[in-house]
C-alpha cells in the first residue's frame, strides 16, 4: 500500500468511526446503552482490528506504539471518552476518561508548534 493509499484508508476509517461515535452518542443519550455498547465495540474492532482487546488492556506507552499513527491514535482517544461517557462505574470511566486525556497530551507532544 503507497502512502498516498494508507492515508486515503485512515481518513475513510476515521469518518466512518466518526459516524459511529455520533450514533453511540445519540443511542446513549436515549438511554439505549446496549446498543451503544455494541457499536462502540464495533467502532474499536474498525480502528484496532484484531489486537483492539490488547490495545486496550496495556499501558499508554505501549499503546502509542502498537497503534502507531497521530490520527488513529486520537480516533482511539476519542472511542476512550465515550467508553467513559458510557461506563456506569464512576471510578472505571474516570479512568477511561484520564486515559484518553493522556494520549491527547502525549500526541500534543509530538507534533510540531
Amino acid at each position: 500500500m503507497s502512502p498516498f493509499q494508507r492515508d486515503d484508508y485512515v481518513l475513510r476509517q476515521s469518518r466512518a468511526i466518526a459516524a459511529m461515535i455520533a450514533r453511540m452518542t445519540g443511542l446513549r443519550l436515549e438511554g439505549e446503552i446496549e446498543k451503544a455498547r455494541t457499536e462502540l465495540e464495533d467502532a474499536y474492532t474498525l480502528l484496532l482490528g484484531p489486537q483492539a482487546g490488547l490495545i486496550r488492556r496495556v499501558d499508554v506507552s505501549t499503546a502509542i506504539r502498537l497503534v502507531g499513527s497521530s490520527e488513529r491514535l486520537s480516533v482511539y482517544a476519542q472511542l476512550l471518552e465515550e467508553e467513559g461517557a458510557q461506563e456506569t462505574d464512576e471510578a472505571r470511566g474516570a479512568s477511561l476518561r484520564a486515559r484518553a486525556a493522556e494520549l491527547r497530551n502525549r500526541l500534543e507532544q509530538k507534533e510540531p508548534q
